[in-house]
C-alpha cells in the first residue's frame, strides 16, 4: 500500500486523522464501518478542536480495539489487548513527547496539514508493528 496516497485521498474526502487511523485499520481487515468512522469524528484534532488527546494517539487506540478488543457478550477480547494498547499509547508518548494535540502542533491548528501526515504514517507502522508482533493480522 502507498500509504501517502492513501493518507492524501483520505484527508481530500474530508476525514481527519482519528478517523483515518480507525480508516486504515479498516482497510487491514478489508471492511466498511461507517458508523465507526463518523463515531471517530468526535476524536479528531484533539476531540473537537479542544487540543485535547492527539487524534492519531486515540483512533490509533481504537483501531487496536477492532483487532483485540470484545465486540458483543459472548466474544472474549484479546489476551494481551490491555498490554497491545498500553504499548502503542506509551510509544506514542515517548515519541512526541505529549499526547495532547495541542502541545504537539505548538497551540496552531494550522500546522495540522504539514504535521499530522507524518505522525499518521509512524501511528499507523507502529499500529501494524503491534498488530504483526502480536500475530493478529493475517
Amino acid at each position: 500500500m502507498d500509504l501517502e496516497r492513501v493518507l492524501l485521498e483520505y484527508s481530500r474526502q474530508g476525514y481527519a486523522c482519528a478517523q483515518i487511523m480507525v480508516k486504515l485499520a479498516l482497510d487491514l481487515l478489508g471492511e466498511d464501518n461507517p458508523q465507526l468512522v463518523r463515531a471517530m469524528s468526535g476524536l479528531n484534532a484533539g476531540m473537537g478542536k479542544s487540543g485535547s488527546c492527539c487524534g492519531v494517539l486515540s483512533g490509533g487506540v481504537a483501531a487496536l480495539g477492532l483487532f483485540t478488543g470484545r465486540g458483543d457478550a459472548q466474544e472474549v477480547p484479546h489476551e494481551k489487548a490491555d498490554e497491545i494498547v498500553a504499548s502503542y499509547a506509551n510509544w506514542f508518548r515517548d515519541e512526541y513527547g505529549s499526547d495532547r494535540c495541542f502541545d504537539i502542533i505548538g497551540g496552531d491548528f494550522s500546522l495540522c496539514t504539514s504535521v499530522c501526515p507524518g505522525i499518521m504514517e509512524a501511528g499507523y507502522d507502529k499500529m501494524v508493528e503491534l498488530l504483526e508482533a502480536y500475530e493478529l493480522l493475517d
